[in-house]
C-alpha cells in the first residue's frame, strides 16, 4: 500500500524522527511492501492516516479514490481549540478514528486509547523533597480562546487570585510577557466562525496584566518542577486527561488537577488532588495543602506516586503508540 501519514498540523509529511516512541507507531504501522509517502500532496495513495485537519489530504485522498474503511483520523486536540477537526462533514470522511478522549470517543463513535506519556524516571529522595520550594508552580503556555469551557483563562484567574495567599503561584512558560496580537485576532475569527458553540466569559480576563511571579520559559519543565512541593495542573478543556499530570507526578510533585474525573479513566482518585474548574476551589485545595507539615505532605506524595507507578505502563508512550498502530494496521486489514 501507498501510504499518507499526515501531521496534527496538517503537514503532508509526519514528523517520525529517527529515535522515540513514533519510530515505534511507524514500525508498526508501515511493513516491508508499504510505501511511505513522502512528497507533496498530489500522490496517488491507498491508505490516509491524519493526525490532524487536512483539506489537502482529503482532495488527495478522492483523487486517489481511496474506500472509506482505508480512511482513518486520529483526534488530538479538543473541540474548543479546533471544531472544524470536530465537525460532523469532517469526520464523515473517515471510516476509523480514534481519540484519546472517553468523551470524544463517544460522541463520535471513535475508539479510546491513553495519551501517551513519558516513562518514569527516577524516585524521589525525602531530603530532596525537603529543600523543595513550599510553594506551588503552574508551566503552562499563555493562550486565549474565546469559546465556551476553554480553561485558559481559569489559569489566569488562579494566577492572580493566588496573590492574596502567603506563598503566590510560580508561573514558568511562554507568552505571558506580552500576549501577541495575532493569537487574539486568530481567536477572535475561530468565535465567530463557531459562535454556536458558546462564549468564555472569562476569556480575556488578566491578558493585559503582567503577572508579578513570572520567570520566564523553563530550559527543562522536570528540572523547574523538581524545585517546588506542589504543581497545579490544568487541562486545556476537561474533556481529556493529557501528558501534563504525568509530568507533574513524575516530577514528585503533590499535584493539583483539573480535568475529567481520574476514575472514569482507570486512574485512582487519589492519585492526584482534583479540583473543579474553578479558581476559588483550586486556590482553598492549594491553601489547605501548604499548612500542612512536611511529614504529612511526604504521606501525600507517596500515596501519589505509588498510584501513578501503578499505571504508567498503560499511559506510556512507545507502549501505546505501538499499540495504536497495531490496532489502526488490523482495521484496515479487516
Amino acid at each position: 500500500m501507498r501510504i499518507r501519514v499526515v501531521g496534527q498540523a496538517g503537514e503532508p509529511v509526519f514528523p517520525f524522527g529517527t529515535d522515540g516512541p513514533w519510530v515505534k507507531f511507524k514500525s508498526n504501522l508501515i511493513n516491508e511492501k508499504d510505501v511511505l509517502i513522502t512528497q507533496k500532496f498530489g500522490e496517488k495513495i491507498d491508505l490516509l492516516i491524519c493526525h490532524g485537519y487536512s483539506k489537502d489530504a482529503i482532495s488527495e485522498a478522492r483523487k486517489s479514490k481511496v474506500p472509506k474503511n482505508k480512511m482513518v483520523l486520529v483526534l488530538w486536540e479538543p473541540p474548543i481549540i479546533h471544531p472544524k477537526l470536530h465537525s460532523d462533514k469532517y469526520l464523515s470522511n473517515f471510516g476509523h478514528i480514534y481519540a484519546p478522549s472517553k468523551e470524544w470517543a463517544k460522541k463520535h463513535n471513535a475508539v479510546y486509547f491513553n495519551w501517551p506519556t513519558g516513562k518514569i524516571k527516577s524516585k524521589l529522595e525525602v531530603s530532596d523533597f525537603k529543600t523543595r520550594q513550599n510553594n506551588a508552580v503552574i508551566i503552562q503556555r499563555n493562550k486565549v480562546n474565546f469559546l465556551k469551557d476553554e480553561n485558559y483563562s481559569l489559569r489566569r484567574i488562579v494566577l492572580f487570585k493566588s496573590l492574596r495567599l502567603k506563598y503566590p503561584i510560580t508561573l514558568y512558560g511562554s507568552g505571558w510577557e506580552k500576549l501577541p496580537s495575532r493569537q487574539m485576532i486568530k481567536a477572535f475569527v475561530n468565535l465567530i466562525i463557531n459562535f454556536k458553540h458558546g462564549v468564555s466569559k472569562n476569556a480575556v480576563k488578566h491578558t493585559k496584566t503582567q503577572y508579578p511571579y513570572y520567570r520566564g520559559e523553563p530550559k527543562n519543565k522536570f528540572t523547574t518542577l523538581k524545585k517546588y512541593k506542589i504543581s497545579v495542573v490544568i487541562e486545556n478543556h476537561n474533556s481529556y486527561i493529557s501528558e501534563k499530570i504525568f509530568d507533574s507526578l513524575n516530577s514528585g510533585c503533590i499535584t493539583i488537577y483539573v480535568g475529567p474525573n481520574l476514575v472514569d479513566y482507570g486512574l485512582n482518585k487519589n492519585m492526584a488532588i482534583q479540583s473543579d474548574a474553578d479558581a476559588n476551589s483550586i486556590l482553598l485545595s492549594l491553601e489547605k495543602i501548604m499548612k500542612l507539615k512536611n511529614k504529612k505532605l511526604l504521606e501525600i506524595h507517596k500515596m501519589q506516586s505509588y498510584y501513578m507507578k501503578k499505571v504508567a505502563k498503560n499511559w506510556n508512550s512507545e507502549i501505546v503508540l505501538k499499540n495504536l498502530a497495531k490496532s489502526i494496521r488490523s482495521e484496515i486489514e479487516k
